[in-house]
């Protein structure tokens, strides 16, 4: 969605009832203060790529501390979304037009643009899947083929006035096995989405615990299998407010239950493993280790997206900066 920049001061400040051990927090400078990132993932044992505001797709490397420009900025949108598959790079652009590239080695090459605003991209096999805003509210949900560049789109599937979707931090859809799950929001819905091949055959439609406003509802979901998940989101024009902020469910998205101890604002990524789970937003991070039940403050701070690996927690901030959070997990 369109009007998604929410700029605040990073405070690093953690709790001290983390039940966690907090090892040690790094910070990484990636990028000029002017930019962030909202994309980040894993390419290579000490590197990370990084989709940024303001300054391209970025390569760092955390041995060297340095960085390396894959793909240079563009006026059109922001580097919302960014995905590895072995040494390939796929990333979208979220803005007036949509554009998806791909980076193998040296070579950039443009696989998609359209007039449109993509939210989201996975991967499936070959495949990507874009999630971009309905138009005159009919969604087509579109694949590529990386390789040969064919393109597909199923729909159109009917939606209401005002749904739309949230390239907070490339997370409003996700894939596991043959299911793809995503949400949306706006002023007259809060929906969750389980698709099986873009058809309405064995497709789930749920109504989310989650304010109904311009600007708000889910922002980001995280399926830890097909059956348990969790949901993050509220109002971003209301940062501090905790009230219906999460929401969890444990039937494969049937029935969706407001979160117990919400976390402790306005949230706009989530993401964990079988153990745990952690979510930020503008004025901090939380995590859950009961499946998104229960929530507990970690920090403070504005920060746009995570990455979970193993014990280590990669957040990143408004100003150019990752959080690179050590714990023991207990």
């Amino acid at each position: 969605m369109r009007n998604l920049i929410v700029i605040l001061g990073a405070i690093l400040i953690y709790s001290t009832s983390f039940s966690q051990e907090i090892k040690s927090i790094d910070t990484l400078h990636f990028t000029s203060e002017k930019s962030y990132s909202r994309a980040l993932a894993r390419y290579s044992k000490n590197e990370l790529v990084f989709g940024t505001s303001k300054t391209g797709v970025i390569l760092y490397n955390e041995k060297t501390k340095k960085t390396k420009t894959l793909i240079k900025p563009v006026n059109s949108g922001e580097f919302r979304d960014v995905i590895v598959d072995e040494k390939k790079i796929y990333t979208c652009v979220s803005g007036d037009s949509g554009i998806i590239y791909k980076v193998n080695g040296k070579k950039v090459s443009e696989l998609y643009r359209e007039a449109c605003f993509i939210d989201d991209i996975v991967l499936k096999n070959r495949e990507l899947i874009l999630l971009s805003d309905p138009v005159d509210k009919e969604l087509y949900i579109k694949t590529i083929h990386t390789q040969k560049g064919y393109f597909y789109q199923y729909g159109p599937f009917k939606t209401i006035q005002g749904e739309a979707y949230y390239a907070a931090s490339g997370t409003t859809a996700q894939l596991i096995e043959h299911w793809y799950y995503h949400v949306s929001g706006g002023p007259n819905n809060a929906t969750f989405y389980r698709r099986s091949t873009f058809e309405y055959r064995e497709n789930i439609t749920s109504q989310l615990p989650l304010p109904k406003a311009e600007g708000a509802g889910p922002f980001s979901i995280f399926m830890i299998d097909e059956q348990n998940g969790s949901i993050v989101g509220g109002n971003y024009t209301k940062p501090d407010t905790s009230d219906s902020t999460a929401c969890y469910t444990s039937d494969g998205g049937k029935t969706w239950l407001l979160s117990e101890k919400q976390p402790n604002g306005y949230r706009s990524c989530v993401t964990g493993n079988t153990k745990i789970l952690f979510a930020c937003g503008t004025n901090g991070i939380d995590y859950s280790i009961d499946g998104g039940k229960n929530w507990k403050f970690l920090m403070k701070g504005n920060f746009c997206a995570l990455l979970l690996e193993e014990n280590t927690l990669y957040a990143t901030t408004n100003k150019g900066y990752c959080l690179k959070i050590k714990m023991q997990m207990k």
